[in-house]
């Protein structure tokens, strides 16, 4: 079975010297039985935070819905 939520892309930033930026995958809509856990990427060293917003800018414009299917028992 496929569940379906809608995202929300956050960005974030690593608690480490350079403040890395990453990007938090939220959702909110979702179908009954959607994991609670936090889903996330990192982006490519040197990636500015300004660079990290427009890139989930155009993910929440372009992306209709975060998909989970469980593959194992």
């Amino acid at each position: 079975m496929t569940l379906r939520a809608k995202p929300l892309f956050r960005v974030h930033q690593h608690g480490d010297a350079e403040h890395t930026p990453w990007i938090e995958i939220a959702y909110w809509n979702s179908d009954d039985g959607m994991p609670t856990d936090l889903f996330g990427f990192d982006l490519p060293d040197g990636t500015t935070f300004k660079k990290a917003e427009e890139i989930a800018e155009f993910l929440n414009q372009n992306i209709d819905n975060f998909t989970y299917t469980k593959t194992t028992p």
